[in-house]
Parts: C-alpha cells; sequence; structure tokens
C-alpha cells in the first residue's frame, strides 16, 4: 500500500496490492473484494490526512456504503488506484466519492461512503470535533469548486 497524495487538500489517492486470493473463478476480482479496496484507502487516508494533526484516532464507523460496479478488475491488474474526494461535511457525519481504478487506469468501480463520528463509550454518534472538520472541508473545497464549475 502507498500513498501517492499525502497532502491535506483535495482528492487523495493511493495504490493498494491486489492479492492472488482476490480473484474469483471466473478470472476477475470478486466483488466484495472492492469494499475491502475502499476500507483500507480509507484508513490510509484517515491517516494521511488526520495524522498530522493528532486526529487519527477518531473513532469512525460506516453508515452507508452504495457502490456500483462498472467493470471487472482482471488478473493482468497487480495493484488497483482508489481516489477519495469529500462530497459532503455536516454535523456528525461526512459523505466521500471512492472510485477504483485498474492498473490500466480505467475506473472499474465507485463508492459513495458515509462516515460517522462515533462514541464508543455511548454508542452514538457525536459532532466532528472542529480539527476534523477543518480537514475535511479542506478536502471538500476543490471538489466543491469543480462542482460550481460545470454546474452553470
Amino acid at each position: 500500500m502507498t500513498s501517492r497524495d499525502a497532502t491535506d487538500a483535495g482528492t487523495f489517492r493511493c495504490t493498494l496490492q491486489v492479492r492472488w486470493a482476490d480473484f474469483d473463478q471466473y478470472g476477475h476480482v470478486n466483488n466484495i473484494k472492492y469494499i475491502e479496496y475502499a476500507q483500507e484507502a480509507r484508513i490510509l487516508f484517515i491517516r494521511s490526512r488526520f495524522g498530522p494533526f493528532g486526529l487519527g484516532n477518531l473513532p469512525q464507523v460506516v453508515r452507508r456504503t452504495e457502490i456500483d460496479h462498472l467493470r471487472p478488475v482482471l488478473r493482468d491488474s497487480t495493484t488497483v488506484d482508489v481516489e477519495i474526494e469529500v462530497e459532503h461535511v455536516g454535523t456528525t457525519s461526512y459523505q466521500i466519492r471512492q472510485t477504483i481504478y485498474d492498473a490500466a487506469g480505467e475506473v472499474c468501480c465507485t463508492l459513495r461512503v458515509v462516515m460517522v463520528a462515533y462514541d464508543t463509550s455511548t454508542s452514538s454518534a457525536v459532532e466532528i470535533p472542529s480539527g476534523v472538520r477543518n480537514v475535511l472541508e479542506a478536502a471538500r473545497q476543490p471538489a466543491a469548486i469543480t462542482d460550481q464549475g460545470t454546474a452553470g
């Protein structure tokens, strides 16, 4: 696993290893593995973006995952790239878009994931701390500019 973009703003991108066991009998990556790749990328995203500010230990849980399988990752891909863009930041949750690319750079899968800040002692959602919110908002800014530019 490598991270190519460790800045604190904009799109995050990392490269993950595709393992032999990820492939099914049809010679492509099994559908459930995309969710695992997305989870690995989110962990790297959190460490990369929040870690430098001492915020990497915020408990978070997945509230919702929406996934679109667009094309298979085939055996010629030994790695996949995963991009993460912050789309929305709410009071207790934020939404990201994840895009998974094969070795040829083709989009294979897109996911929308809602993450919730979580208090493990009360098993309930909590407000996103201001430091985390600032990092998420900084990551969201380029996407907001792009969205505004294409809306007109």
